[in-house]
């Protein structure tokens, strides 16, 4: 404002700062910035000089926060996202410059990501609401035929021509059947052809979605994706 002053609420007290000259800002991305690229409701960090009561800022820092789960729903026209946590729904504004950033940090789109998703998303909270700056979504994908299935264990083996993987459902796993994100383990039958998302630990490979190969997008591929892990 015409002050160039700047208010920032802690945990007790609001303490006002004035703006330095120069004074440094720091976005989220670490790029540079200006005083009109915040907004009242994000977090910063400043740092500042005191003389006499007077603080005086030479640099602040947006800290934005982050947050990960199962995507539950997407809507590109109204630019939401609905994200699964434990046992709660939150929702994300998803402004035009969100960032999508895809296994091997790789540029992605919104098209990319499907419920079910298991997603790391970077936000800010301008204005008390929500919104997202990147969202991450970095499993591989492997797609073959049902060659086995322990539901006890939760784990489940396909093939495809050359190459066999087993699978350990993590507890959030997504099962996509008809169309519906609350498939069971015992949904799946032998020979069906799915799309896995996986992540590989240490060997292990927890997945967090499984879908009908033929429910997915067409840019999905047929056969799995080569990665060096």
């Amino acid at each position: 404002d015409n002050t160039h002053t700047l208010e920032a609420r802690g945990f007790i007290f609001i303490k006002k700062f004035k703006l330095g000259n120069p004074c440094e800002f720091v976005l989220w991305n670490n790029a540079s910035g200006t005083l009109t690229d915040l907004q009242p409701g994000e977090k910063v960090l400043v740092a500042y000089q005191e003389l006499q009561g007077v603080r005086v800022a030479n640099r602040v820092i947006e800290q934005p926060e982050r947050t990960e789960g199962m995507i539950r729903t997407i809507d590109p026209a109204k630019h939401t996202l609905a994200l699964r946590h434990g046992s709660f729904d939150r929702a994300f504004q998803l402004p035009d410059n969100c960032a999508i950033v895809l296994r091997g940090d790789k540029q992605g789109t919104l098209a990319d990501l499907q419920p079910g998703n298991h997603v790391t998303i970077t936000y800010e909270t301008p204005h008390d609401k929500p919104t997202a700056r990147q969202i991450a979504q970095t499993s591989a994908t492997f797609t073959g035929s049902v060659v086995g299935i322990d539901l006890e264990a939760r784990t489940i083996k396909a093939k495809t021509l050359l190459t066999t993987k087993q699978f350990t459902l993590g507890d959030d796993c997504a099962i996509l059947v008809n169309g519906k994100l609350d498939g069971k383990l015992s949904d799946l039958r032998p020979d069906q052809r799915l799309i896995f998302s996986y992540n590989d630990i240490n060997g292990v490979n927890i997945v967090d979605r499984i879908a009908p190969a033929q429910a997915s997008r067409e840019s999905e591929p047929p056969v799995a994706q080569q990665t060096n892990e």
